[in-house]
């Protein structure tokens, strides 16, 4: 698979969307648009936009451990 693809094929990686409902999702702040400067999407920072929205980003989940992340690095011996 290619990173880089054409509107249509990121409308397609989306699940089948329809250009109409891209141009929307990019108004309203979920999707990127294409590259700047180009007329290329790229698939990857579709992908991350999209796990950042359903909780998935691994950057937050560093950023913020969960409870029993925190107890273990508070009782390590």
């Amino acid at each position: 698979m290619t990173r880089l693809t054409t509107k249509d094929g990121i409308c397609q990686h989306l699940g089948g969307i329809s250009a109409s409902t891209y141009d929307n999702w990019r108004r309203r702040g979920i999707v990127p648009g294409p590259v700047p400067g180009t007329d290329r999407y790229d698939i990857r920072a579709h992908d991350h936009a999209l796990d950042r929205i359903a909780g998935l980003d691994n950057r937050a989940a560093q950023a913020s451990p969960s409870p029993l992340d925190q107890w273990e690095r508070n009782h390590a011996a």
